[in-house]
């Protein structure tokens, strides 16, 4: 199987979504006065301490998730040789969250991508096996199989020398 494409997240994106996820929370008014017009990388500076402070984790927790995860979502490839398109798009702020890393932490990243995803549905990895197993694309080949050797056995042959039973 070839290595999955993943496509670099740009900071305007990564200041979109933690601005999403802090108004959500109802903490952006005042983040907003502070990060203004400063350049992404300044302003996500700003923004993250303020989202781990909502989320209850240190700033160098915190990780980008992909919601669904881009190996269980369908792709769409443009051509010989170019990169395949996720739908929705691998860099859309919509499906694209800010996590704690720990397992300690309530709604992880780590917990979501290995052991249960969230509000007890399956983890990331099993839902990618699952999109795996039922692609369309792979449904239609036909199974690896080994190829048995049959051997052309023997005739069964009368024995000739019987064991003899005494008289």
């Amino acid at each position: 199987m070839s290595k999955l494409y993943r496509p670099h997240v740009p900071l305007s994106v990564c200041c979109e979504v933690a601005e999403r996820q802090l108004r959500a929370a109802g903490e952006i008014k005042d983040v907003i006065a502070v990060a203004g017009s400063r350049t992404y990388s300044n302003k996500l500076r700003t923004l993250l301490p303020w989202l781990a402070w909502v989320l209850g984790c240190e700033p160098s927790e915190l990780r980008l998730d992909h919601d669904p995860p881009l190996a269980a979502r369908p792709r769409n490839s443009q051509g010989l040789g170019l990169k395949s398109r996720y739908e929705p798009d691998a860099n859309d702020p919509d499906h694209l969250f800010y996590r704690p890393h720990g397992a300690q932490h309530a709604g992880s990243h780590d917990v979501k991508t290995r052991i249960r995803g969230d509000h007890g549905q399956l983890s990331d990895l099993a839902l990618i096996k699952k999109a795996r197993r039922y692609d369309p694309l792979t449904k239609n080949k036909p199974p690896k199989r080994k190829v048995k050797i049959h051997s052309k056995g023997f005739d069964k042959v009368s024995r000739p020398f019987q064991k003899r039973t005494k008289k």
